[in-house]
């Protein structure tokens, strides 16, 4: 992982998807656009599966400042990265949260 930067803006987005579609989330999210990556202000991307229940993601983006984030939410590029998402069974979000690196 990257050498954190201050000040840092961390998102966290849960994920659900029906257990049949785990495998298209995952590799859709291994085979990412990338749209993300250069963009001003992004750090650093992880998805993470929870191993007790099944469909079940944390998806988890680091960040210099909210207005990067918000850029990029607000951007052609991030509806393009959604639209790549597998739609049978669709993943539905079920909540984001948005943090401050406040101590390491």
């Amino acid at each position: 992982m990257p050498e954190p930067r201050e000040p840092a803006f961390v998102v966290s987005s849960e994920v659900h998807v029906e257990v049949d579609g785990a495998d298209g989330l995952e590799g859709a999210f291994r085979d990412r656009l990338g749209a993300v990556d250069g963009w001003p202000g992004f750090r650093h991307l992880e998805v993470w599966r929870d191993v007790t229940r099944p469909g079940q993601y944390l998806m988890v983006s680091w960040w210099d400042a909210r207005e990067d984030w918000v850029a990029y939410m607000r951007s052609d590029a991030h509806g393009r990265s959604h639209a790549r998402m597998p739609d049978d069974p669709a993943p539905r979000a079920a909540g984001v949260r948005r943090w401050e690196l406040v101590a390491e």
